[in-house]
């Protein structure tokens, strides 16, 4: 692996796994041993160990650097031949002057798989010698050094999602009646909930507005009921358009507003500016006929709809 594969950092947070302190190094790195195994250690379900060359492992061009692999145990049970754990690991040297730790990864390939083929991961050129052996960084300090290893193993849960888009949904227009709408005054009205694309919703009407449009528009807003019932909480995709027939003429047009929203942590989706109260009192336009009865629509063109396996 070359070296321009390899990220480098510091962090003062030491290893969530494991650390494995030596001592006496030059002993080590003068005996005849090429590589030194760590104990066994446990990470998200599995047996490791370190696999550590004091002079470099110079088949994987660590000559005069210092060479650490992550290594899965043998100890560990698998069912057949073909099992395998993929695994995103970091491997640490303790920098004891500083009280930090040089944290080295996998800087193109973070993720790797271990197999019955290759069962070990790591890096021959981890650090070269003559930065390790330097006083001044802190590495090796009265002959003693400390390495680490973080693990985390990638398991499948089996939890999925699978998101369609319908368009034009069954049932998808509602239509929302106000009888007296004149003498409501400024009281908020609501409607029953209907269900479209398997989710519950809402229409509420703010007879004198709501927000910047409060006092100068009627508003008009689109509620996902359901949304603080059902768990997990599922957000939902909708483009819907919002209507007041001309009630004079069907072939005359009506007020109407198209919005594209996606219901998440906000469940409600107001109008802007949808229909101004001159002319929805404005008998001329149809809005509202002497009955004083309004009719308001929600058109649904496009909704989503969340099936999961969890």
């Amino acid at each position: 692996m070359g070296d321009n594969a390899i990220s480098r950092e510091k962090r003062s947070l030491p290893p969530a796994d494991y650390s494995l302190k030596i001592e006496s190094f030059k002993l080590l790195s003068e005996s005849t041993v090429e590589s030194f195994e760590s104990g066994v250690f446990k990470s998200g379900g599995y047996n490791w160990k370190l696999v550590f060359y004091p002079n470099g492992k110079k088949n994987d061009g660590g000559k005069d650097h210092l060479s650490l692999y992550l290594k899965i145990d043998d100890s560990n049970p698998h069912s057949d031949g073909t099992w395998n754990v993929n695994v995103y690991y970091k491997l640490f040297v303790y920098d004891q002057l500083s009280n930090q730790y040089l944290v080295v990864q996998d800087a193109k390939a973070p993720m790797r798989r271990f197999d019955r083929r290759k069962g070990e991961w790591g890096f021959g050129k981890f650090l070269d010698l003559a930065t390790f052996n330097e006083p001044s960084n802190g590495y090796l300090v009265d002959e003693s050094c400390v390495f680490g290893a973080e693990v985390y193993v990638v398991k499948p849960t089996g939890s999925e999602e699978i998101l369609s888009l319908v368009s034009e949904p069954d049932d998808g227009t509602y239509r929302f009646t106000i009888p007296a709408f004149g003498s409501v005054g400024d009281t908020v009205q609501r409607s029953g909930e209907f269900t479209v694309g398997e989710r519950n919703w809402q229409l509420v009407v703010y007879p004198a507005g709501s927000g910047g449009d409060r006092g100068n528009y009627l508003t008009v807003s689109l509620k996902l009921a359901d949304y603080q019932k059902v768990t997990p909480k599922k957000p939902v995709y909708a483009e819907f358009k919002f209507k007041i027939p001309n009630q004079y003429s069907r072939n005359r047009a009506g007020a109407e507003q198209t919005v594209k929203y996606f219901f998440n942590s906000a469940a409600e989706k107001e109008s802007s500016k949808f229909l101004s109260r001159d002319d929805l009192y404005d008998t001329t336009k149809g809005y509202l006929p002497s009955n004083e009865t309004l009719v308001v629509e929600v058109q649904f063109l496009v909704v989503s709809v969340i099936k999961a396996n969890t």
